[in-house]
């Protein structure tokens, strides 16, 4: 056999392996499908629980934003703000001017959030007056928050819960607004 004969004889057996196997056999392609529901069983209730977590958190957060827009209006000089809860789900502004906006719970954030929290909690933020109320709403004796022209406010705690994780946004009485969640036992600040 001459050397261009054995060169010939080698490339066409390493052709033929390589020419025969052009796709992925049955067993192969189970595998892979069998890997990828593996995955997708364990990731999808994570995400979703992860989804609520952060719709918990950013209505939190937007009551807080509200909260101390309504504050900064004030000592812009405009006047007193009044919040007050009309429902588990909504909560009203009065403005100086006499005119009176609606706020939805969750409005941007969407979620199922209401005023409240999933269990009776014996610990309560600093800026809490008492007790949690059931109406999750914790502002004084008359469960109106105020915000005045020279930056005070009045202290007390308004609690959120989508059922299964508890935040609060505590005003002070000098108009400081912070937002705390229920762990371990604790109202930590975020």
């Amino acid at each position: 056999m001459t050397k261009k004969s054995k060169y010939h004889t080698l490339l066409s057996t390493n052709c033929s392996l390589l020419c025969t196997s052009k796709a992925f056999t049955l067993i192969e392609m189970m595998v892979v499908i069998t890997i990828i529901g593996i995955v997708m069983v364990i990731a999808i209730p994570n995400f979703a629980a992860m989804q609520q977590r952060a719709r918990v958190r950013a209505g939190a957060q937007e009551v807080a934003q509200d909260f101390r827009y309504l504050r900064e209006r004030a000592l812009s000089g405009i006047g007193n703000f009044q919040v007050t809860l009309l429902d588990n789900r909504h909560y009203q502004v009065a403005h100086p001017n006499g005119n009176v906006s609606t706020y939805q719970l969750g409005q941007t954030t969407g979620g199922s959030l209401r005023f409240g929290t999933t269990v009776a909690i014996a610990v309560t933020p600093p800026e809490a007056n008492g007790a949690i109320p059931p109406s999750g709403f914790d502002f004084a004796a008359t469960g109106t928050l105020s915000f005045e022209s020279r930056g005070s406010a009045t202290k007390g705690v308004a609690y959120i819960t989508n059922n299964k994780e508890n935040f609060a946004i505590g005003v002070n009485r000098l108009g400081k607004i912070r937002v705390y969640i229920y762990t371990s036992g604790v109202w930590q600040g975020l």
